[in-house]
């Protein structure tokens, strides 16, 4: 298990985290969520022990993760990670195999062919979106309790993000516990377990976040004339969108209190539609990006 207690970082007088305290069970597979800017990389950091927070501690498994025997079973592939001038894909694995010694050659070997990869080529020739690809193989060979993936879906084309997906995946059926952050919503929809959302130095857990979602409802209205959006001030809409007659409406609270007041609005019809995980998660960061709070 993954603890996160009190946890506060800051550059200079600018503060990224401000007291959070987390708790992520195994074998999740979490979407870390956030503008850009609201901390993700530096949260991941602090996760993966390569930042020394201001204050607080990442526990993993009952050790500090400062401490590198917590590390062995974690693996942290960043945003933009680090490869010397002239290091080929093997060199790259056969350093990675010091530090992770239980590393699979025959998965790691597997994916770069999947990919089309030369192992012995220099990784300064590949493109953005094969050296993700080189280094995503060493993560999945690596196969950690603990993978931390930060905008791993960046560079990869269509074809190379299914299978992305479909490893982080079988890596989590396997045992593996994976936070994986993303700037795009679309990415992370209908793929993750749970989310996590970033917003202002704080962080929304997991059961927050599920908790907002269970009390969005999308409305889609019909009326007898073409109606205007301030007709539905009385429901404090999180969102409105008409077309002629048909008013589409995103509301947060208590159903049993929303739908009189629907039909205090005299419609034709109503109907209650599915919210779209996307669709409520863009709706919550969005909220609390232009200062919202979160209840």
């Amino acid at each position: 298990m993954i603890e996160v207690s009190n946890l506060s970082h800051s550059f200079g007088e600018k503060n990224v985290l401000q007291g959070i305290n987390l708790k992520i069970r195994d074998g999740e597979i979490l979407g870390l969520i956030g503008v850009n800017g609201a901390g993700k990389s530096t949260f991941l950091r602090l996760m993966s022990g390569i930042l020394t927070p201001k204050s607080g501690q990442v526990m993993i498994d009952g050790l500090n993760v400062q401490l590198g025997e917590a590390r062995r079973n974690l693996f942290f592939l960043s945003d933009d990670p680090f490869f010397g001038t002239g290091t080929t894909a093997d060199e790259l694995y056969e350093l990675y195999e010091t530090f992770y010694p239980n590393i699979n050659r025959g998965t790691f070997d597997r994916l770069m062919d999947i990919a089309g990869l030369q192992r012995d080529s220099a990784l300064s020739k590949f493109s953005k979106g094969m050296r993700r690809q080189a280094f995503t193989a060493l993560a999945f060979a690596v196969a950690p309790k603990y993978l931390l993936l930060d905008e791993s879906f960046d560079g990869l084309d269509p074809v190379a993000r299914e299978r992305f997906k479909k490893q982080v995946r079988e890596t989590a059926e396997k045992g593996s516990t994976i936070i994986i952050s993303s700037h795009a919503l679309s990415e992370l929809e209908g793929f993750c377990d749970n989310y996590l959302i970033l917003s202002e130095t704080q962080l929304i857990s997991p059961e927050k976040v599920a908790d907002r979602m269970r009390n969005l409802y999308k409305f889609q209205i019909v009326f007898e004339t073409v109606p205007d959006a301030s007709l539905f001030d009385i429901l404090e809409p999180q969102m409105v969108h008409i077309v002629a007659r048909v008013a589409t409406v995103l509301v947060s609270g208590d159903k049993d209190v929303i739908v009189p007041k629907i039909e205090k609005l005299h419609p034709l019809l109503y109907d209650c539609l599915p919210v779209e995980a996307g669709e409520g998660l863009l709706n919550t960061v969005t909220e609390l990006a232009e200062g919202g709070e979160f209840a």
